[in-house]
């Protein structure tokens, strides 16, 4: 269900969604994530059970609804477009409705879009060319990600349990420069994606909330 509440707090609008069956593709309750719509001035984007659908944002009126295989992640918007990873699939698309491009990219965390690239994680990490959905690299993690990576300016920052973050400029698909720091000693929680605040870098573990420096953890 998607519901629009006014500054009053009366509701506007609501929008039934099918809800995703976490059992039938062995994750559990324990590992569902929490989808929030991403909203923007032109429309409300939400995963369905098998689609990304477009709400307008004033009336809750279907836009278009294009097919995404159990797309259980939340949307990324930019100004091109949304990115939506699914169980089977990544797909972009554009603010219109029209397909830019898919790659079989089984993914349970949401991508993250910066500058010309799109971060998705899986049992690897992959850097996508936002405009052909073709790889720029690639590299493989020591257990399949399920939380949103993290880009900075030189970086991107994945956590799987361990916290790795990968250089983005280094050459090559399968260059073995690529990663430019990593620790497996804090544990981080697999399903919260990292927080670069004040120069740190915040992680979730079983401790509390842990803070690390920007090139290794203290």
């Amino acid at each position: 269900m998607c519901v629009r509440l006014g500054p009053d707090g009366n509701e506007r609008w609501r929008r039934p969604f099918e809800p995703l069956a976490y059992d039938e593709y062995n994750l559990g309750d324990s590992t569902a994530t929490q989808v929030t719509p991403a909203v923007r001035e032109e429309g409300v984007y939400v995963p369905d059970r098998d689609a990304l659908v477009k709400l307008d944002a004033e009336s809750g009126v279907e836009r278009w609804r294009i097919p995404v295989e159990t797309a259980y992640a939340a949307s990324v918007v930019d100004d091109s477009g949304v990115v939506q990873t699914g169980y089977q699939e990544t797909v972009a698309i554009t603010h219109g409705g029209e397909v830019r491009w898919r790659r079989p990219l089984q993914s349970r965390a949401a991508a993250a879009v910066a500058d010309d690239a799109v971060y998705v994680v899986a049992d690897e990490c992959h850097e996508l060319d936002a405009v052909t959905g073709e790889t720029n690299w690639r590299t493989r993690l020591l257990f399949r990600g399920t939380a949103a990576p993290v880009v900075t300016d030189d970086a991107v920052v994945v956590v799987t349990g361990s916290v790795h973050a990968f250089n983005r400029d280094t050459g090559g698909l399968l260059n073995s420069d690529r990663t430019r720091w990593e620790t497996g000693e804090i544990h981080a929680t697999a399903f919260a994606s990292p927080v670069v605040a004040t120069g740190r870098l915040f992680v979730v573990s079983p401790l509390g909330l842990l803070s690390l420096r920007s090139e290794e953890s203290e």
